[in-house]
């Protein structure tokens, strides 16, 4: 019995064991947040080799053929696509997003699905896809406003930073990354972290560049929230194609 309760519990700690980031890159063959040591080839192993030769082709090939990605274009398959496969295409669909937004558990997923289905309605009259609405959701997150001013160089870092009180809204700190932002709210950070947001600046050399919607200010470090949100082009928002109609279709 004491062994078989040491057993449980060694198996209760491998689960909570999580992956580096790097090896979830892989499998999933894109480099999902734009992390630049891929592109240093600091890795030795013929695994790491694998994927930053692919990398390189896949950016060689858009470079030729540059295609933007269009939200409203809905992906069908040219032959017959089992139920393996479909599975298999929602899962890297849904491990790209969850990893592109800071590392959503399927919990929080899910929870965006369902707001999204009840929703449908005003979404009819508003004129605005489905698609559209989800990202929507996504990109007014106060952690993701602050990745994409460059003010923080990954979504982790932007939620570690709200936790800690540096980041405020309207003049009030707030501790919850997932806070919604409304047209005419400012962001300010604290004077404590500016030298390290002038630093994360530097080093991203502001690309992507940053969306029409935020008016920056490097020299203050404030963001202002000044329309709504509109997908032009997502290759300059995405190193991936964000499939949400399966995610939706599947999660609902």
């Amino acid at each position: 019995m004491q062994y078989s309760k040491k057993k449980k519990k060694m198996f209760k700690i491998k689960n909570r064991r999580h992956k580096p980031l790097y090896k979830k890159f892989i499998r999933l063959r894109v480099n999902v947040q734009y992390r630049k040591r891929l592109q240093l080839l600091k890795f030795k192993k013929q695994k790491w080799q694998r994927l930053i030769f692919f990398l390189l082709r896949m950016l060689n090939r858009r470079k030729k053929n540059f295609r933007a990605y269009d939200i409203n274009r809905y992906y069908l398959p040219k032959f017959y696509n089992p139920f393996k496969r479909k599975y298999s295409t929602v899962l890297q669909a849904k491990k790209r997003i969850s990893l592109f937004y800071g590392g959503l558990s399927l919990k929080q997923i899910k929870k965006q699905v369902t707001f999204v289905v009840k929703r449908k309605n005003i979404i009819k009259n508003s004129q605005i896809k489905v698609n559209q609405f989800f990202l929507n959701l996504m990109e007014k997150r106060l952690d993701v406003v602050l990745y994409r001013s460059h003010f923080i160089l990954s979504i982790r870092n932007a939620q570690q930073l709200i936790l800690h009180k540096h980041i405020q809204v309207n003049g009030l700190t707030t501790t919850n990354p997932s806070h919604i932002i409304k047209k005419g709210d400012l962001i300010t950070i604290s004077p404590k972290i500016q030298y390290l947001v002038y630093c994360n600046v530097i080093q991203s050399h502001i690309w992507p560049l940053p969306p029409k919607y935020l008016q920056i200010n490097y020299r203050t470090f404030e963001i202002m929230f000044i329309g709504n949100v509109v997908f032009q082009n997502l290759s300059n928002l995405y190193p991936f194609w964000p499939d949400i109609f399966s995610l939706l279709r599947y999660y609902r």
